[in-house]
C-alpha cells in the first residue's frame, strides 16, 4: 500500500461497513416486544441477567479487538487503521458512549502496554502481512461494537432484549472467534496473552451500567495522541495533492 492510497482510507473499508438494511434488521431483532409475557418480578430478574451477559459480551469483544491488534502489529499503521476504522464505521465517527468509550480505552491500554514498548516503526503506506486475511472477517468487529451498543441502550432505559437478539449476537461473535483461531499462532507469536489482558480490562466493563462519564467520554487529547501518526500522514498527503494541483 503506497502513500497514494491514503486519500481513500475510507474507501478501503467501505466493504467492511454495515449496511443500513442489516442495522435496521438488528434493531428489530433486539427490541423486546411491548407486550412482554414477563411478570414484574421475573422481568427485573431477566434485566439483571441480561446486563450481566452484556458485561461479559463486552469483555469478549474487547479481547477479540485486542487479538486483532496483535495480529496486525507487524505494521503499526495497519493496526492503527483498523482501530480508526472501528470508530469511524462501528462508532459512527464517534468515540463516545458506554460501549465505544470502553473499546477505546481497551485499545489504548493494549497499545501503550504491549505494542508501543516494542518500538515498532510507523511507515507511511505500510501494510501488515495479515491485512488481506483480516479483511475477510472484519465485518464481525463492526457488528460487535454497533449491536452491543444497541443492546446496552435498550437495557439502560429499562427495556429487555429479545433472547433471539442475544442468540444472533453470540453467533456472530462465534464466527469471529473461529476466524481468529485460524490465525492464533500469529497473534500469540506477536505477544497476545488472553488471560493477562482479560484480568486487566474486566473492571472497565464491570461498571458498564454505572455512571462512569470518564469511560463514556474519552478525552480528545487521548484520541489525538493515539491516532496522530495516521492524522499526520493524511495531512502530508493532502498537502501533496494540493501542491500537485498547483503544478509545483
Amino acid at each position: 500500500m503506497s502513500s497514494s492510497d491514503m486519500p481513500i482510507i475510507s474507501k478501503q473499508f467501505e466493504l467492511m461497513s454495515m449496511t443500513d438494511r442489516v442495522l435496521r434488521h438488528n434493531k428489530r431483532l433486539l427490541q423486546e416486544s411491548r407486550y412482554s409475557p414477563y411478570t414484574l418480578g421475573t422481568k427485573e430478574k431477566q434485566k439483571h441477567k441480561q446486563k450481566e451477559e452484556a458485561v461479559q459480551l463486552g469483555v469478549e469483544l474487547s479481547l477479540f479487538v485486542a487479538e486483532a491488534m496483535f495480529l496486525l502489529s507487524d505494521d503499526i499503521r495497519s493496526m492503527l487503521v483498523f482501530c480508526f476504522w472501528l470508530f469511524k464505521y462501528a462508532g459512527k465517527r464517534n468515540f463516545d458512549g458506554p460501549v465505544v468509550g470502553r473499546v477505546f480505552y481497551v485499545i489504548q491500554y493494549v497499545f501503550e502496554t504491549y505494542i508501543k514498548p516494542k518500538n515498532g516503526v510507523y511507515k507511511d503506506g505500510g501494510k501488515s502481512s495479515q491485512w488481506e486475511q483480516f479483511k475477510t472477517f472484519s465485518y464481525q468487529f463492526s457488528f460487535g461494537v454497533r449491536v452491543l451498543a444497541r443492546i446496552v441502550s435498550i437495557l439502560e432505559i429499562g427495556g429487555l432484549v429479545k433472547p433471539s437478539g442475544f442468540k444472533h449476537y453470540n453467533q456472530e461473535l462465534k464466527k469471529l472467534e473461529e476466524h481468529l483461531r485460524s490465525v492464533k499462532d500469529v497473534s500469540e507469536a506477536n505477544g497476545f496473552a488472553r488471560e493477562a489482558i482479560e484480568s486487566s480490562i474486566f473492571h472497565l466493563w464491570k461498571s458498564l451500567f454505572e455512571a462512569t462519564p470518564e469511560m463514556i467520554h474519552p478525552s480528545k487529547t487521548k484520541v489525538l495522541e493515539l491516532f496522530r501518526p495516521l492524522l499526520n500522514e493524511a495531512s502530508l498527503e493532502t498537502c501533496s495533492r494540493h501542491l500537485t494541483s498547483l503544478g509545483i
